[in-house]
């Protein structure tokens, strides 16, 4: 197995998971609806399904961004040099008056 198929393999995965993480939550957040009814203390499935909801962003996030990585990598470097370049320009005018 080549090295691009197991990182697009990681990343699918983590992407799918991430989608199915945040259906759980989801799902848990709309049955726990907070409150203490019936002596069933739900906050705690309530406040597990907003944990969960984020958990499954970050899954979903994070596998986008390890897709992506190296294009995300070139365009933040593209970004700081030119960044750096134009703080240079200025300091060169700035020098010159």
């Amino acid at each position: 197995m080549t090295n691009t198929t197991k990182k697009k393999i990681i990343s699918f995965s983590l992407i799918i998971f991430g989608i199915l993480v945040l259906i759980a939550g989801i799902m848990m957040v709309q049955t726990g609806f907070a409150t203490f009814d019936d002596n069933e203390p739900r906050v705690g499935i309530y406040i597990g399904g907003i944990f969960t909801i984020i958990a499954g962003v970050f899954l979903t996030v994070g596998g986008t961004i390890y897709l992506n990585f190296e294009r995300l990598k070139k365009k933040a470097l593209h970004t700081a040099g030119k960044v750096a370049d134009a703080v240079e320009e200025e300091r060169n005018k700035e020098k010159r008056t």
